[in-house]
């Protein structure tokens, strides 16, 4: 690539999982985020057998699929990077989740920025009732991966509410009752949302399985619909 365009960052990034991606404008500047004026949000999908026997506690199926997801957005992030960086642009790039998740205290409290409020800003979605990030084609099914750089991108529009309605499935759903009911909407803390201590408590039950849940994951019914055309590749 002579110059990186948009056609030029789509093609890079789809040859490497990303199923969608989006451009977040950084000012004002976001919470725990470096000083660059674009963040571009990467996601990729989940596989429709993670959700296999998925219903009231974590499982091996999901917790894998969740690990080769968070490599395959940490490899496209890192790539993009070192693309912008030989393009003479500064950029930084932040992983999927952070390594030594399991060594996390307080997930409300990480001093990590959040992928969600880069992929919100963007336009790619909202957060739903269980503090999830929602597609509305790929519902909670994915992961994120943020790359801040000085690159000038046209920005998306952001979103700034929920859209979920009246659906309270992954509330209702939620093995510790950590959903609130509630619509969020841009700012809002995630104590007002939900739950996150009740969560994290219940999952380390599961030390297997590094702190991850994703019951309000596979009900959602956003994203079934895309998700069923998907499939291990052969």
């Amino acid at each position: 690539m002579e110059r990186i365009g948009v056609a030029d960052i789509d093609a890079f990034l789809r040859e490497r999982g990303v199923c969608e991606w989006g451009v977040a404008s950084n000012e004002p500047p976001m919470d725990l985020a470096p000083p660059l004026l674009r963040a571009i949000s990467i996601m990729a999908t989940y596989r429709a057998p993670a959700f296999d026997g998925l219903t009231t506690e974590p499982t091996l199926a999901y917790f894998t699929d969740y690990e080769r997801l968070n490599a395959t957005l940490n490899r496209a992030a890192r790539d993009l990077y070192e693309a912008l960086v030989a393009h003479g642009h500064r950029a930084v790039s932040v992983d999927a989740t952070l390594e030594d998740y399991d060594e996390v205290e307080d997930w409300g409290n990480a001093g990590v920025f959040p992928h969600k409020t880069a992929a919100t800003r963007a336009g790619l979605g909202w957060i739903g009732k269980t503090a999830l990030f929602v597609s509305p084609v790929w519902g909670p099914k994915v992961r994120l991966a943020t790359v801040f750089t000085d690159l000038e991108l046209a920005a998306g529009v952001p979103v700034d509410t929920g859209r979920c309605g009246r659906c309270t499935r992954c509330v209702d759903a939620c093995p510790v009752d950590a959903g609130r009911d509630v619509r969020w909407v841009a700012g809002m803390t995630r104590d007002e949302l939900y739950d996150g201590k009740a969560r994290e408590a219940y999952t380390q039950r599961f030390p297997e399985y590094g702190g991850v849940c994703g019951v309000c994951v596979a009900v959602c019914p956003f994203g079934r619909r895309a998700l069923a055309h998907l499939s291990p590749p052969i």
